[in-house]
C-alpha cells in the first residue's frame, strides 16, 4: 500500500482539499478491501501449517463455514492429550450414517474440533459451535480424503478461553439431539509414548479439592493408541476439572498431567 505514504506526504505539504480528499478515499477504499479478506469466510482458521503434498490443505472452506484439510505438525515430547469428548458414545462402524447435527449444551460460544484419534493423518475440521445452534456437518468428504473409519473421528467443542482448572474448557459434544440425554461424557485420551497404566479424577475447584484416583484396567497402551473414560456428568448442569495420569512403560516415570475443565448446560 504504497500510496498510504504518499498520502500522508500530501497531507503534510498542505496539498489541496480535493487532492487530499483522492487519497483519502482511495485509502477506505484498501481498508475495506483488507477487512473483506479477513472476514469473508466468517471463521478464523488456527495457526497450523497446511500441509504442501496432501489435498486438500488446510485453510478457509464454505458450507458450512469452517477450516480443513491436512496439515503438516512435528512431535518431539512425551505427553498425554484429550482427542474427543462426546456426550455418549461416538461414532461407530466404518461409515457414518449421513450429516450430523453437532450441538453441545454450554452457555459459551465454542470452537468445534474434528480430528482423525489415531496417529495420522494429521487432518482437522474446524467451526464455530454457537450455543442452542446445531451444526450441520457431513463426514463423508472428511472420510474421503482419509480414509479413516467414522469410528476414527474424534470431537471437541473448545472455549477459547482457559478453565478454571487452568487447562482447556471442553463442552461434550452431542452427535444427535438425542444424545444430549446421556448420563456421561466419553472422554477419549492417547499417549504420544508407550505407557504401563493411566489413572484419573475429577473434582470441582473449591470443593474439598480432588477426588480420588480411579484407575483404568488394562490400560497398557502403545503410542498414540487410544483409551476412552465414560464420566458421569453431574445433574446440576455445572462443570468440573479432570486429571488423567499415565506412566511411561519404559522410564517408569510419569508423563506431564493432563488436565481440563468439562463444562456444564450452565456455565458461561
Amino acid at each position: 500500500m504504497d500510496f498510504v505514504d504518499r498520502f500522508l506526504s500530501i497531507w503534510h505539504e498542505g496539498a489541496s482539499h480535493a487532492l487530499v480528499s483522492q487519497y483519502l478515499s482511495r485509502l477506505l477504499v484498501a481498508i475495506v478491501m483488507a477487512v473483506h479478506v479477513t472476514t469473508a469466510w466468517g471463521v478464523d482458521c488456527s495457526t497450523l501449517h497446511p500441509s504442501t503434498s496432501r489435498q486438500p490443505p488446510y485453510g478457509p472452506m464454505a458450507g458450512p463455514e469452517r477450516c480443513e484439510g491436512f496439515y503438516d505438525r512435528t512431535v518431539s515430547q512425551s505427553f498425554v492429550e484429550l482427542v474427543s469428548l462426546t456426550r455418549g458414545a461416538g461414532l461407530t462402524g466404518e461409515k457414518a450414517a449421513g450429516t450430523l447435527l453437532l450441538q453441545a449444551a454450554a452457555r459459551a460460544p465454542l470452537r468445534l474440533v474434528v480430528q482423525p484419534m489415531p496417529s495420522s493423518p494429521f487432518y482437522r475440521v474446524e467451526a464455530d459451535l454457537l450455543a442452542g445452534q446445531p451444526l450441520s456437518w457431513d463426514p463423508a468428504p472428511m472420510l474421503g480424503a482419509t480414509r479413516l473409519r467414522a469410528s476414527d473421528l474424534g470431537f471437541l467443542a473448545l472455549t477459547r478461553r482457559t478453565g478454571a482448572a487452568g487447562g482447556p474448557g471442553v463442552a461434550p459434544v452431542a452427535l444427535s439431539a438425542s444424545a444430549l440425554a446421556q448420563p456421561d461424557a466419553v472422554a477419549t485420551v492417547r499417549a504420544s509414548v508407550r505407557i504401563a497404566s493411566l489413572a484419573w479424577r475429577s473434582y470441582r475447584l473449591g470443593e474439598g479439592g480432588p477426588a480420588r484416583w480411579i484407575d483404568v484396567p488394562d490400560a497398557q497402551r502403545y503410542p498414540w493408541q487410544r483409551l476412552s473414560i465414560a464420566i458421569p456428568m453431574p445433574a446440576d448442569g455445572k462443570g468440573f476439572a479432570v486429571d488423567v495420569q499415565a506412566v511411561d512403560a519404559d522410564s517408569h516415570q510419569a508423563l506431564p498431567m493432563l488436565r481440563f475443565t468439562v463444562l456444564g448446560a450452565l456455565d458461561d
